[in-house]
């Protein structure tokens, strides 16, 4: 009998983070947290009211495909996206007029893929995932998200200020959707306002457009780089031997050299920990994760296996030092191998390999426009050009001193890629576009 979506959420406690099944990939379909769109419109997860899809490019046939199949066609969904519909697409919407839309205009990328789903009992749950909501990256790339525990709604007497986590995810979440100040958005400020958020143990990590100057909860870098000053603890005296992980579907221009943005802004930040906030170039392993031209070849697509991912070859032969950092895609013992990521995540992983001291999922791509620019001033000003959305993890907040990292019919923290990572051989290159 095949598992109900709540079920598998309730198999992936208490992480809840879930990966897409790959219809090429039978072994996929096996794996206990791995589901498709539709099953987060089970009627096992709540009888939905009304639904908000936060995304940068949407196929709203497919969409609607997904809903129809779960009779939820005529429900009401509110649809922000990034990329501009065609005018087919336009015309198709107007068939359902329970359907409100609008294109978010920025001169970054509108890059964040989050959905609200709000039940018939006014409670709700939030979904941050990688995946955009078109058919083609949900089965034939990797994609992971997660699922927040069901948030219920507030007793009438409570104040609106209350129901927020250790975390402070309700407040957060409050404000990046207050950010987009667009009318569209209100009834979600008013349901997320009014529900209970007190059971989530993640942070959302969020950027917004715009220039900001530390502390700021609306830069990726600012406050990963504060929430690892506060809650990463690491070994005494052991700290550079904890590699970060970094992986991405799309590379941005890093510079001429690793110290003008990656090592001097980007890993100042992502290697702190409770005993150093700022660490001024340092020399914690960085290891990145992202697929050479031998993985895509060997895709179930093959060379259009790279379809979801981005990388200018033009830019990348300007930052050819970028190769001694990079690593192979390898997913052999999930049997996602041959499906190319477009999951972002990044970690701190233990020498022996077994733990993490934490771990970030997000749309955000390793990118100075996802998360802040190269420092402006001595004041470490940033300037950010995308909405980003990301939730992070850290093991105090479950009552870890460290996540244990799971794998095949291994419980612990889900991890996709194999351990150890491999390296790039100097034969290999990185996946690029051609244009």
């Amino acid at each position: 009998m095949e598992s109900t979506t709540l079920e598998k959420l309730e198999k992936a406690a208490p992480y809840n983070i879930l990966c897409n099944i790959i219809p090429e990939s039978s072994e996929t379909s096996q794996q206990p947290n791995a589901i498709n769109f539709r099953d987060l419109l089970c009627p096992s997860l709540g009888k939905l009211k009304s639904s908000l899809q936060i995304n940068c490019i949407i196929g709203v046939e497919w969409l609607m495909q997904q809903y129809e199949s779960q009779n939820l066609a005529t429900t009401p969904l509110t649809l922000l996206y990034g990329d501009q519909l065609s005018e087919e697409s336009e015309k198709y919407l107007e068939t359902f007029p329970n359907v409100s839309h609008e294109y978010v205009e920025i001169k970054g990328c509108h890059h964040t893929k989050m959905g609200i789903y709000v039940y018939e009992d006014s409670s709700l749950r939030v979904v941050v995932s990688t995946a955009n909501l078109y058919q083609k990256e949900w089965e034939y790339a990797n994609q992971q998200l997660w699922v927040s525990p069901l948030c219920r709604s507030l007793p009438e007497t409570a104040p609106d200020t209350s129901g927020d986590s250790a975390t402070n995810f309700k407040s957060a979440l409050l404000e990046y959707l207050q950010s987009y100040k667009l009318d569209i958005v209100q009834p979600w400020i008013s349901y997320v306002t009014r529900a209970d958020f007190s059971d989530v143990k993640v942070f959302l990590v969020t950027s917004i457009p715009g220039q900001y100057t530390p502390p700021s909860t609306r830069c990726h870098l600012h406050h990963v780089g504060d929430l690892l000053a506060q809650h990463c603890t690491l070994p005494d005296g052991d700290a550079t031997s904890w590699p970060i992980i970094a992986q991405m579907s799309s590379v941005g221009f890093y510079g001429k050299s690793p110290a003008e943005w990656l090592r001097g802004t980007f890993l100042r930040n992502i290697a702190a920990h409770d005993r150093s906030k700022l660490v001024y170039l340092s020399s914690a392993p960085l290891k990145i994760v992202y697929p050479s031209l031998r993985n895509v070849r060997d895709s179930y697509l093959s060379k259009n296996g790279g379809f979801c991912l981005n990388y200018d070859i033009e830019m990348s032969n300007k930052q050819d030092w970028l190769r001694n950092y990079l690593h192979h895609w390898k997913a052999d013992e999930l049997g996602r191998s041959r499906v190319m990521p477009h999951d972002k995540l990044y970690c701190r992983i233990s020498p022996c390999l077994t733990k993490l001291a934490w771990f970030l999922l997000s749309s955000a791509n390793m990118s100075r426009g996802a998360w802040g620019s190269k420092y402006l001033d001595e004041n470490r000003n940033v300037f950010v050009r995308n909405y980003e959305a990301g939730v992070m993890f850290f093991p105090k907040f479950f009552d870890e001193e460290y996540f244990k990292i799971g794998g095949k019919g291994r419980p612990g923290f889900p991890m996709v890629c194999d351990l150890p990572l491999t390296e790039y051989e100097k034969r290999d290159r990185p996946f690029c576009d051609m244009h």
